[in-house]
């Protein structure tokens, strides 16, 4: 739809800008002057329908605000071939005659503005406080006299103590007793303890003892390896349980070797090699057993 300014602006010129006349009123006649629905207005200006309405109506708490207000005012306004500056200008004089004229309301005096109820309050904290301060008081005499009050023993009750034998510890000696008798009483003699020797057995199986670094070997008689590897000096290397297993060695004379915990002879001289001897311990016992004299 065309622009009503446009299509009707000789109709402009007729309007006469009444002051007494609300805004809404005026737009309100114009748009009916027009003939102009209030659908056709909200199609073209993008404007809800309720809020024309409120325009119209003056009801301006509907309308989103104050600057949302105006631009609507000055939009509608000129939709209509109105000037737009001089109903935006109406609009502000009218709305804020309506704000300078607020209803009267009466708030109560603020306590801050008059000396009385200051006055008042700090009369009766006062008198709160000393009224605490007699009562602590008051309370305090009185938990003296009582203090004060606390009668005294009785005479007899005090003679019948001091005439009451005291009794006798039970660690003082009686008389004609010596004293280090009671305090240490009769000396028992100790009986000796006779300590307990665990015999240690010695260990069971084959020991390898590294006197000095040697290539060691151990399969299985499938040619599994237990161990291959370099021992060094001081190490220790017990051989499973098993007579099938046979033994290599880089340096003979380097490994020691210990059955049921008796010393054997070394396997060999130091440097030799020594490739696949068993290690069944009655073997070993059978044929590298010390001589006696050793």
């Amino acid at each position: 739809m065309a622009d009503v300014a446009s299509n009707k602006t000789s109709g402009t010129r007729d309007v006469e800008y009444q002051t007494e006349l609300k805004v809404g009123d005026i737009l309100r006649r114009t748009r009916v002057h027009y003939d102009q629905s209030i659908e056709n207005v909200e199609r073209f200006l993008n404007i809800k329908a309720s809020q024309i309405e409120a325009i119209e109506n003056g009801d301006l708490e509907k309308l989103p605000g104050r600057v949302y207000a105006i631009g609507f005012v000055r939009s509608y306004a000129e939709y209509l071939g109105l000037d737009g500056d001089k109903m935006v200008e109406l609009f502000k004089q009218q709305s804020d005659v309506h704000k300078a004229q607020p209803a009267e309301l009466h708030f109560p005096v603020a306590a801050s503005e008059s000396q009385v109820p200051g006055i008042l309050i700090l009369l009766i904290s006062a008198i709160l406080g000393v009224g605490v301060f007699l009562y602590w008081y008051s309370q305090d005499t009185k938990d003296r006299e009582l203090v004060d009050t606390i009668p005294p023993v009785p005479a007899e009750l005090q003679q019948k103590v001091e005439e009451s034998p005291t009794p006798q510890s039970t660690m003082q000696p009686a008389e004609g007793e010596e004293t280090s008798e009671m305090v240490e009483g009769p000396t028992i003699p100790e009986e000796p303890v006779e300590e307990e020797v665990i015999e240690e057995k010695p260990p069971e199986g084959i020991i390898l003892n590294i006197l000095e670094n040697s290539w060691v070997e151990i399969r299985d008689q499938n040619g599994k390896a237990m161990i291959s590897r370099v021992l060094k000096e001081g190490d220790q290397y017990y051989v499973p349980d098993r007579p099938d297993l046979t033994i290599s060695i880089g340096n003979a004379g380097g490994v020691a070797i210990e059955v049921d915990g008796e010393k054997l002879k070394p396997l060999g001289e130091k440097g030799k090699v020594v490739r696949r001897l068993s290690l069944d311990a009655e073997y070993l016992k059978e044929n590298f057993a010390l001589d006696k004299e050793q």
